[in-house]
């Protein structure tokens, strides 16, 4: 009679089993059924803090040492890595998501370890076929690319998805990094030279109209003041605030030069 019984109760809950599975699959299809997308995890192996800045846009808008972004294009991926304590230099990659081979997408794992130098490095660490089902580590930060209104701060093993802002934008040099800045571009004594010190700086920077301003008076002579002007302004985060830089120029074919520039450019 038991025995009766627990057949009887199997076979009416296999039609709820049965459909909790068909959900599940259905889920997973959904969301890898883009075959295009991959990929990337970036971890610190010091623990360090850090925002993780993916083609222009910050995908964690709290610092992490270890962060998970689906949903990634497999080509001409721009990595930056923002450390959180303002005074690391900040690291930048391109990269392609993709295998070598056959160009499918792909599970990339970069980590962020310093050498002998103690200079931070961002590394290559391994890189596997996705993974249909990902079970996030305690404290991995998990999102979707092109969805930054799911995310997660994960805390146990599981991963779940909750509704938050979209993620900030780029994020400025501090002021003690942009000092440091300013004193290895003053430290050149020829204007031709500070004007290459501060391209490569910007290259891996971002600045403030403000601090475009700062750094444009370093220069002697007007047309490098407008050179780097018209450079640094796609590396500015607020460039709302980009009509202030004409204040500084002497003359008024600069300043209409500059506005010139910034109508064909507009952000």
């Amino acid at each position: 009679m038991k025995l009766r019984s627990l057949v009887l109760l199997f076979v009416l809950t296999m039609p709820g089993f049965s459909y909790a599975q068909q959900q599940r699959e259905n889920y997973y299809e959904e969301r890898y059924a883009d075959h295009e997308a991959s990929v990337l995890s970036v971890f610190s192996e010091n623990g360090e803090q850090f925002f993780l800045v993916l083609n222009g846009v910050s995908q964690n808008n709290m610092p992490t040492s270890r962060i998970r972004v689906e949903g990634l294009p497999k080509y001409g991926n721009d990595i930056e890595i923002i450390f959180a304590d303002q005074r690391t230099q900040a690291l930048r990659k391109s990269v392609n998501i993709a295998d070598p081979v056959d160009g499918k997408a792909v599970d990339m794992v970069l980590k962020i370890s310093r050498g002998r130098e103690g200079y931070p490095r961002l590394r290559f660490h391994k890189c596997t076929e996705i993974e249909r089902e990902h079970h996030a580590e305690r404290d991995e930060y998990v999102m979707y690319y092109g969805r930054p209104g799911q995310r997660n701060t994960v805390t146990t093993t599981t991963t779940s998805y909750q509704t938050t802002p979209p993620p900030q934008g780029p994020v400025a040099m501090d002021q003690r990094t942009f000092s440091d800045a300013k004193h290895s571009i003053s430290r050149s004594s020829f204007d031709d030279t500070k004007l290459s010190t501060a391209k490569t700086i910007l290259s891996s920077n971002y600045v403030t109209t403000d601090q475009v301003i700062e750094i444009c008076k370093l220069f002697s002579f007007e047309d490098n003041k407008l050179t780097f002007a018209e450079y640094a302004y796609s590396r500015t985060v607020d460039p709302n605030n980009y009509f202030k830089v004409g204040s500084i120029f002497n003359f008024d074919a600069s300043k209409e030069s500059l506005n010139s520039f910034i109508s064909s450019n507009h952000r």
